[in-house]
């Protein structure tokens, strides 16, 4: 009686130790899941942060100049009139708290600019474009399966482009089908580059 009784309490110590590690293994996927939550929308208050500078500041044209941020690296991307405006727009993203590093791809160009995409935007489509962005990366951020930090999302439009790196044929289906889902999106322009 003695023996089952004590074979029984090394059961139950197992029972525990198991208990104990897929709570600790829960714990950490959930704090795994929070922190990508917490990236993207840290990603996407840097992006207003920015792009709220821009539309303050008189000698810039927010609406020229698409900005992107993934796991705190801001890409800048657009036409300016000068390189003044360019270096300009440049400081003031890498003065934007979140911002780790800056890309910035802005184009230099005198007179109408010709791509759609690039076409002045009255500010309520800029603001509807910019909520847009901030809802995919939210629910890619949310997302089960999807790397949200290795994805970048930009609107034009309503229309949203994802670019980056993903590992497999699957998580580039669901991030643009997640983008589909979202409210406000008209379309979706998947260049995420599966990686291998």
């Amino acid at each position: 009686m003695l023996q089952n009784a004590s074979k029984a309490m090394v059961r139950l110590m197992a029972m525990a130790f198991v208990v104990m590690v897929f709570n600790g293994c829960a714990q950490q996927s959930v704090r795994a899941e929070d922190k990508e939550l917490s990236h993207g929308v840290h990603d996407a208050a840097t992006t207003v942060r920015i792009k709220t500078a821009y539309l303050f500041n008189r000698h810039l044209n927010a609406f020229r100049i698409n900005v992107d941020t993934v796991d705190g690296a801001v890409t800048l991307q657009g036409v300016v009139k000068s390189s003044i405006q360019k270096d300009l727009a440049g400081e003031i993203a890498r003065n934007a708290d979140g911002v780790k590093v800056v890309r910035n791809e802005l184009q230099v160009g005198d007179g109408p600019v010709d791509a759609p995409e690039e076409v002045d935007r009255t500010f309520s489509q800029a603001a509807l474009d910019a909520t847009t962005t901030a809802s995919v990366k939210l629910a890619l951020a949310i997302a089960k399966g999807v790397k949200a930090s290795e994805i970048g999302v930009s609107t034009r439009w309503g229309t949203v482009v994802l670019s980056g790196q993903v590992t497999t044929r699957d998580e580039k289906k669901l991030a643009e089908s997640t983008a589909r889902g979202t409210e406000g999106v008209k379309d979706v322009v998947n260049e995420i580059q599966v990686r291998g």
